[in-house]
């Protein structure tokens, strides 16, 4: 298919017409054939077109030549033309970036401040294969072998499935000049040595292989839609509400990976090691810990969970109305008289084991997290209650280390899932009974 007409025909079939367009334009052969062929469409297809050109102050005198040829290229054509200068050098060291990865972020936010509603880019289907093999290099999975998606948010790339080779074969028919990067000769970045040496060598094996990629990536990001929409929905199912995740030894094991690593990417924790190291933890149970941020996983009873172990007991002072010692959870403190004798009688039969004796418990009662060799004698049985034994035979694994304690001078009151302590339960002769309600926001 004739390049003008691929791009014609993405442009239509993703109803990228009667628009403003934002042509990235850097000079070189890429974005001087993208703007001239969204010049030559912009009648027939009603595009309000305009170019961005990105000034790095990277090359000296080379860059301020690249700048100028942008300006006449665009004058000479009538196109609306913004010049943005970034200075690339002092943000990577402001920033402790990478010149790469420093003038990215300053085109995407000069993208992002003077673009309209899409912004064109003149990524090429030999630039894709090029981004394959630099992740195939460095490791990468499924959603990393998609590679560049010919739209993501606002940005298009007409040209992905068009070849350098086509690219310049336009440019030579159509008479036009460009410019040259002196730095794209130098193999001191990854891509171009890839681009020199590693690409060659697939176009001798199959000159096609530009090509191929394209239609491969393609594929794939079909497929990989398909498993990230099955992946939410069984991770939905393995969810619970306290985070945790069961029911994950009867799914497949690439669904499994993908579900561990949804629960990871949560909190900040995503990498292969850690999946792995989770994954392992699922065929024998146990905990173990991960890499960053001092978390540990843990797995037991085909439940899985993760928890940051705590530098210290939380602990504060009780209060009447809301009190919060774990992040998202809420502890509502309540005293109902006995005076209002319907809501006590109805709250004493409909909360029994979150309810106390507010008139005995001391005035520095505090609410804490789990401490060593708790016990609690609740009302009605003959003998003292192991917090620890209680633990690991009625709560769920992941929701151990978020039980709620209150204590005053002379002990343990309560405890959240269990009741009060039985010199701190509501008898007949309360007066004042205190209520706390756990709500998760």
């Amino acid at each position: 298919m004739h390049l003008l007409d691929e791009v014609r025909r993405f442009l239509r079939t993703r109803s990228l017409t009667d628009c403003r367009m934002d042509a990235a334009l850097s000079g070189g052969a890429d974005s001087i054939c993208l703007l001239h062929v969204l010049y030559s469409l912009r009648e027939e297809l009603s595009l309000d077109l305009h170019a961005i050109h990105i000034q790095h102050c990277l090359r000296g005198e080379e860059s301020l030549r690249d700048e100028q040829f942008c300006r006449d290229f665009c004058e000479k054509l009538g196109i609306p033309l913004t010049v943005v200068t970034c200075h690339v050098q002092e943000y990577a060291q402001e920033h402790r970036l990478s010149i790469e990865t420093a003038a990215r972020e300053c085109r995407y936010a000069a993208f992002a401040e003077h673009c309209g509603e899409l912004v064109a880019t003149a990524h090429t289907a030999s630039d894709q294969l090029e981004t394959v093999l630099m992740r195939l290099a460095r490791g990468t999975g499924l959603k990393g072998l998609c590679g560049i998606p010919d739209r993501r948010d606002r940005f298009i790339r007409p040209l992905l499935h068009v070849t350098r080779s086509q690219v310049e074969a336009y440019v030579r028919s159509q008479g036009l000049s460009y410019v040259s990067d002196s730095t794209n000769a130098q193999d001191a970045y990854r891509r171009n040595y890839l681009r020199h040496h590693a690409v060659p060598a697939l176009l001798a094996c199959n000159p096609s292989a530009e090509e191929a990629c394209a239609a491969m990536t393609e594929d794939l990001r079909l497929e990989e839609a398909f498993l990230a929409e099955q992946t939410e929905l069984c991770y939905a199912k393995c969810r619970q509400p306290d985070g945790s995740l069961t029911g994950l030894d009867l799914l497949h094991p690439a669904m499994q990976r993908r579900c561990i690593a949804k629960l990871l990417e949560s909190r900040g924790l995503s990498s292969r090691q850690n999946i792995l190291i989770v994954c392992r933890l699922l065929e024998t149970g146990g905990s173990a810990e991960l890499e960053y941020a001092g978390t540990a996983a843990h797995v037991s009873r085909g439940v899985l969970w993760l928890e940051k172990p705590l530098q210290e007991i939380p602990c504060k002072p009780l209060q009447l109305g809301e009190n919060f010692i774990y992040e998202g959870i809420l502890v509502e403190a309540e005293v109902i008289p006995r005076t209002e004798a319907e809501k006590f009688a109805r709250i004493h039969t409909m909360f029994a084991n979150s309810v106390l004796d507010y008139d005995i418990i001391k005035r520095n009662a505090v609410l804490h997290g789990r401490q060593p060799s708790l016990s609690l004698k609740t009302a009605g049985r003959e003998h003292r209650i192991s917090i620890k034994k209680w633990l690991n035979a009625e709560v769920p694994p992941a929701q151990r280390s978020r039980v709620h304690y209150l204590s005053d001078a002379d002990g343990l009151l309560w405890v959240q899932g269990l009741g009060a302590a039985e010199h701190a339960a509501v008898t007949e002769n309360t007066r004042n009974m205190l209520l706390l309600r756990i709500i998760t926001e």
